[in-house]
């Protein structure tokens, strides 16, 4: 256990949850009243302060445990309460497109809420990348902290859900969102939006079983979703984002919602030059074969594995010998 997490040993899963539980509940009681103090600015200046103020509460438990992945569920949490908080502040009738969207986004954040309740051990665990970056920048690791673990996702959601506050504000209004157009856009966006969350929740169960395998220390997971993308957690994560977009195309139109596409492709580079990238290095370090893995599996698409080559296979059996 790393030195500034043995204060946390004390706490168990429960006693953990707890606590992130209070850290989320002062959150949003900061972001209503500060969504409550801008409301006169309009609907999405209000709404980023108030995220803006949940994350410095998020933030400053993160510092009280020394562990940002309190942070982490933030993720998964503010979407939906975003889109409900839109919805209501909206004051328009409640139409299919409005459903259609918030089933969507409830559906996304219960499995991958669900996913971070299973999987994370409590507070005396960090993420390794935010372990990396403490390591890094020393003293600075503050201000990281706060700007690059916290703040920084925050925002980049935000821009992700504007979509989500167009369908909100214009969904329950004829026009683009009942012309066929509208309403081809409106399906797709929730196939995908649905897709996505099954996706995501298949790799997870996939995952799981297999790290409860013996052999998983030494080999890496090619099973399952996992044999067509070496991420598929990340693909319906991606799709899920898109399927966003395509809300906001359904009620604004597509030349409008090029504006608030923003935020989608920022996740896709998120996706594509980081996450993606960061993970596959970290596994390639610990499993053999991996690196030769990387060059028959496509990263993030769900593609037909390609054939391995004699190397890999000798390198996974490898592997497999030493459990």
């Amino acid at each position: 256990m790393n030195p500034h997490l043995k204060n946390n040993a004390k706490y168990g899963k429960a006693a953990s949850l707890g606590w992130v539980a209070l850290a989320y509940a002062l959150a949003l009681a900061a972001a209503v009243a500060s969504w409550t103090m801008a409301a006169p600015l309009g609907a999405i200046p209000a709404a980023l302060l108030a995220v803006v103020a949940a994350t410095f509460v998020v933030w400053g438990f993160s510092l009280a445990f020394a562990n940002s992945s309190i942070y982490d569920p933030f993720w998964s949490v503010m979407p939906p309460l975003l889109a409900l908080a839109w919805w209501w502040q909206s004051g328009q009738p409640t139409s299919l497109l409005h459903m259609l969207c918030l089933a969507v986004v409830g559906c996304w954040a219960l499995r991958l809420t669900r996913n971070w309740a299973l999987d994370w051990p409590g507070l005396a665990h960090e993420d390794w990348r935010y372990q990396e970056l403490r390591a890094q920048n020393g003293r600075g690791y503050v201000v990281v902290n706060l700007l690059g673990i916290h703040m920084f996702p925050t925002l980049i959601v935000f821009a992700a859900m504007l979509p989500v506050q167009a369908v909100m504000a214009d969904g329950g209004a004829p026009g683009i969102a009942t012309s066929a157009a509208g309403i081809a856009a409106a399906v797709l966006a929730f196939v995908l939006g649905i897709g996505a969350a099954l996706i995501q929740l298949v790799a997870d169960a996939q995952m799981r079983r297999f790290r409860l395998s013996p052999s998983a220390r030494h080999i890496y997971m090619k099973e399952g979703l996992w044999a067509w993308s070496r991420h598929p957690n990340y693909f319906g994560e991606l799709l899920f984002w898109f399927s966003l977009w395509l809300f906001g195309a359904a009620a604004l139109g597509l030349m409008p919602a090029l504006l608030v596409g923003g935020g989608a492709l920022a996740m896709l580079g998120l996706f594509v030059f980081y996450s993606a990238p960061a993970m596959d290095k970290r596994i390639a370090q610990k499993r053999p074969g991996y690196s030769e893995h990387m060059k028959n599996s496509s990263m993030l698409l769900l593609l037909p594995p390609r054939p391995k080559k004699t190397h890999e296979k000798t390198e996974q059996k490898r592997g497999e010998k030493k459990v």
